[in-house]
């Protein structure tokens, strides 16, 4: 996708101007969508505003679902298909499983995967070759559910489909769409974007500073050091809460330690259960 660089001073003066210049931001996700919005209203604020019209700013699944809702109930009843929850999806999986007769621990979990496999298979653009090659027994059960999942839907699209359908139904109002962030794209990414340049629809590239960063190396004293460091990277990844320092460190734990280890290796915790048993 051939799309003209776009600062972020500009991006946001663009977007200062309102509804009315018709600028829409897609992220990749909901997290840089939400951090973009405050970045925009703390520029709003730095300008001395007290109020300002809120930024379209949203991600890429939740751009094409607004414009399937937006065709869905303005155009003829029926004329635009019915729109799956992610629950439904889920459902008709588990029933096209159930049907194989296929014998699964987990049947709802392979439900949950099916539908992951099964929008990565259209985002890449491999769908149509589901069951045409030869595989695995994983790849043929695959292509066997597919197909009954398609019966079940009778017709209704899903999550993994809409991009397609959603590109047909491009609103008049959408004049600038910036694609925000986005370090690579699948094919049916790109095929969205293209066919909104084919509407004449402008097309713009932004995304953050980039901070120059290097490995670094950490050794720990002992293994159990080591898995503590590990949960609390893991626990700032997954934006979890949790304290590190302060008065209210003791609070969570019996230890007073300024840096608490989780609970399966932290000393206190492991001498309480000691001299329980």
């Amino acid at each position: 996708m051939a799309a003209t660089a776009l600062s972020k001073k500009e991006l946001f003066s663009r977007l200062a101007e309102g509804h009315a210049a018709g600028v829409t931001v897609v992220t990749p996700n909901l997290r840089l969508a939400q951090v973009l919005r405050a970045e925009f209203d703390a520029f709003q604020g730095a300008q001395g505003l007290a109020v300002w019209e809120d930024a379209d700013i949203l991600p890429f699944g939740a751009l094409v679902g607004r414009l399937h809702e937006d065709a869905r109930y303005s155009g003829p009843a029926g004329a635009v298909p019915f729109l799956l929850s992610d629950a439904e999806e889920r459902a008709l999986w588990e029933a096209a499983i159930g049907e194989s007769g296929a014998e699964l621990l987990d049947p709802a979990r392979a439900a949950a995967q099916c539908a992951e496999a099964w929008r990565l298979a259209h985002a890449w653009r491999i769908a149509g070759a589901l069951g045409k090659f030869a595989g695995n027994d994983d790849h043929a059960a695959f292509a066997g559910w597919a197909r009954r999942y398609l019966e079940h839907a009778a017709g209704d699209t899903d999550g993994a489909r809409l991009p397609d359908l959603a590109k047909d139904h491009l609103p008049k109002k959408l004049k600038v769409l910036v694609a925000y962030a986005f370090d690579l794209l699948p094919p049916q990414t790109e095929d969205f974007f293209e066919a909104c340049a084919s509407r004449g629809i402008e097309i713009r590239a932004c995304g953050p500073l980039r901070a120059a960063s290097g490995p670094k190396r950490t050794s720990f004293k002992s293994p159990r050091e080591e898995r503590a460091a590990g949960w609390r990277r893991a626990r700032s990844a997954s934006g979890s809460s949790f304290r590190t320092s302060g008065k209210g460190a003791g609070k969570s734990c019996a230890c007073s330690r300024a840096r608490c280890s989780p609970a399966a290796t932290c000393p206190a915790r492991r001498k309480r259960r000691w001299l329980s048993t």
